[in-house]
């Protein structure tokens, strides 16, 4: 069921965080290091429950959820990238006097599930800012690696921040969620789109579930790939060592380590101290890394 072992205490405390994604992402490794990390300097009981295998599957979330709300922990936190399908099972995490902190996505619904607050970023601020960079390089016609409109909210919101705030034009390579976790099809639908319009000088990937793919083109495209603008929103390994190469221009870090984190602090606040989060929004990012900062990055990893 994609849980990780649980990080144990003396503090007879239990956070649990629920997402909609496994543990082995890319991503997600980070911030469940800052949950794990937050659980030992606290002195809190930690648990990761995501999904099994696949990005954003909503059922197997909700089932997730409503498991986590039936062992009664002392607080949920919670990734709410589908609304419409997870906000009845986090509603009654609430109704049933559980805190919860809304993680990662779902920085609009904190009221609609009466969550203490949300940590994370803004999907539509983190896409105007990744076509800012664009707009900073000159770039004339991008290709957005994406889903297909409407399949999953967050990206959407991505996406149209690009969209809205490129200076140029912008041409989609849509990946069905389905194959979000296969690279060699990410990368098929993204050469078919570069191969049928030689005027796109910019790619930019909608998270890290298209680094490689991305890369992997990039190197296919030769002396036309060499001469383009790549950036993307999320940082990973693969991302690190391109910007570290000179084959990425910029990658949006999200600083998810700290979505990690804060969220066991601010529950451990509530319950301690009776701290109530003043703000519904804690913003941790994005920072955006380019091939001058990235050492910086590196060497605190």
């Amino acid at each position: 069921m994609g849980l990780s072992t649980p990080v144990m205490a003396e503090d007879d405390l239990t956070f649990m965080m629920v997402t909609h994604s496994p543990s082995s992402d890319p991503y997600w490794t980070s911030v469940v290091s800052g949950l794990e990390q937050a659980g030992e300097d606290l002195g809190v009981n930690v648990i990761y429950r995501g999904t099994d295998k696949n990005l954003n599957d909503p059922n197997q979330q909700q089932r997730n959820i409503e498991a986590a709300i039936a062992s009664s922990p002392d607080g949920l936190i919670i990734s709410n990238p589908s609304p419409d399908s997870l906000n009845d099972s986090i509603l009654k995490a609430t109704d049933a006097g559980i805190p919860v902190i809304l993680v990662n996505q779902g920085g609009d619904q904190v009221e609609a599930v009466n969550a203490l607050t949300f940590v994370g970023d803004d999907p539509t601020i983190q896409g105007q800012i990744g076509a800012a960079q664009y707009n900073a390089m000159g770039a004339k016609k991008a290709l957005v690696i994406t889903t297909p409109i409407g399949a999953i909210p967050f990206v959407d919101a991505r996406t149209n921040g690009f969209s809205d705030t490129f200076n140029g034009g912008t041409t989609l390579a849509e990946i069905p969620v389905s194959n979000l976790n296969d690279a060699n099809r990410i990368k098929t639908i993204t050469m078919t789109e570069l191969t049928k319009d030689p005027e796109i000088d910019a790619v930019f990937s909608i998270g890290s579930c298209c680094i490689s793919a991305m890369l992997e083109a990039r190197n296919d495209l030769g002396d036309r790939g060499e001469a383009m603008q790549w950036g993307t929103i999320d940082v990973t390994v693969g991302a690190t060592d391109a910007l570290k190469a000179g084959e990425m221009d910029f990658a949006l870090n999200a600083q998810q380590y700290a979505q990690g984190y804060y969220p066991v602090v601010l529950l451990a606040l509530y319950h301690r101290q009776a701290v109530l989060p003043a703000t519904s929004l804690f913003i941790t990012g994005p920072a955006v890394i380019t091939p001058e900062n990235v050492d910086s990055l590196l060497a605190v990893q």
